[in-house]
């Protein structure tokens, strides 16, 4: 029975970090920007994990997987547009993503921001619509940063990590704690 009631106690908890790391998304950014909260509302839900570290790590590789996307699809969409037309424009859209896998992979050593790096780079060279693509990768990077930083903030309070440590030295252990994963 304890087991159930813990289980419950971790899932109530959850739901709570991951609905005010919603909140304050879209309240900051809807509400008093007038800014699309979507990518920052899904960096929060997706990074939000059990603890400040993993959440930090999580936070880390996705904004990584964002930046290596959005500047290889800037990269692309001047040298082979974003409206694929053409056989060599598909050709260079699928070539782009093994240099976005590479990238992630090797360059900066985060393999699992390869998904999102994949998708945002799609998005780019894919499906601006009219859209300025350039505006729309830095409102993208600056979303999706907001929204990590926002589920961070929430996770390190509602989680109570505060309370138990010096706030900066836990800060300096838990980066050098990934920089070692590397």
């Amino acid at each position: 029975m304890k087991k159930i009631d813990d289980e419950f106690k971790a899932v109530i908890n959850k739901c709570l970090r991951i609905s005010i790391s919603v909140f304050f998304c879209v309240y900051i950014l809807k509400v008093k920007f007038d800014v699309n909260p979507f990518y920052a509302s899904i960096a929060a839900v997706s990074c939000l994990q059990g603890d400040l570290s993993n959440s930090l790590k999580a936070g880390l590789q996705r904004c990584a997987g964002t930046m290596v996307g959005g500047s290889i699809g800037l990269l692309s969409i001047y040298l082979i547009g974003y409206d694929p037309e053409s056989i060599h424009q598909v050709l260079g859209i699928s070539l782009f993503l093994v240099i976005i896998i590479f990238c992630s992979t090797y360059l900066i050593k985060m393999h699992t921001s390869n998904t999102i790096a994949c998708i945002v780079f799609l998005g780019i060279a894919t499906n601006m619509d009219g859209r300025n693509p350039y505006e729309w990768a830095f409102k993208r990077i600056l979303t999706t940063i907001l929204g990590v930083v926002i589920c961070l903030t929430i996770n390190w309070i509602l989680n109570g990590e505060y309370k138990h440590i010096k706030h900066t030295e836990r800060a300096k252990k838990i980066i050098k704690k990934i920089a070692r994963k590397k």
